[in-house]
């Protein structure tokens, strides 16, 4: 994305207590903006006293600090400024991480994994008021996640996927080894989670919200 492409002098917040990676995350993030303004924190006090004292585009939050989680911080940093984004961006790849980060209010969670370009791209967009996921398999994390928003059991996922081959009730029993009253009984709690009423509904509406694996 050119540096055209965000307000000059926009202002980030980087809290991490890894000093190398925070400077090599500036160096990556610095092209993004003419005169791009970026603040370090390797402490959870560190940040508070910063995001006290100056006005943020956007924070960029590790999940694990010397003084504090990263997830109770930024419970912190939401009272002390309830409009400006804050993303996690760590090296964990744990589900229940993402789930707990989601659920926190979190603008985002990026794995450390992701490389420069991925990175400025996602930085982007949260600038742009979007919610980003990026890490190791973050499709199926976010896929079951939304469904667990949604009452979907992990069975139910597996349903989805295979009415969206296609597949007929007795053809969608033999291949998950169900009766055809669960499958029955699964098709409606379904319907009933996704607000349809026909199979086709269901699959578009499923698609739509990410829940189907393909």
């Amino acid at each position: 994305m050119p540096k055209t492409a965000l307000p000059p002098e926009t202002r980030l917040l980087l809290i991490d207590d890894h000093k190398i990676y925070l400077d090599g995350l500036s160096l990556t993030l610095g092209t993004l903006a003419s005169g791009i303004i970026i603040d370090h924190a390797t402490n959870a006090a560190d940040a508070e006293t910063l995001i006290s004292s100056h006005p943020y585009d956007l924070v960029l939050l590790d999940l694990q600090l010397p003084d504090s989680s990263g997830l109770v911080l930024l419970q912190k940093l939401q009272k002390i400024d309830p409009l400006v984004p804050i993303a996690i961006i760590t090296g964990s790849n744990s589900a229940s991480d993402l789930e707990a980060t989601l659920q926190s209010g979190a603008a985002g969670f990026i794995s450390k994994t992701a490389d420069g370009d991925t990175l400025r791209d996602a930085v982007c967009r949260l600038l742009y008021g979007e919610q980003v996921v990026i890490g190791d398999d973050s499709r199926h994390r976010v896929r079951e996640h939304g469904a667990r928003e949604l009452g979907i059991t992990p069975r139910q996922l597996q349903i989805l996927d295979l009415l969206a081959e296609g597949l007929p009730n007795k053809s969608i029993c033999q291949r998950l080894c169900l009766s055809e009253d669960t499958v029955k009984t699964h098709l409606k709690a379904i319907f009933g989670s996704l607000g349809c009423h026909n199979r086709t509904e269901c699959v578009s509406i499923a698609r739509r919200l990410g829940l189907i694996s393909q």
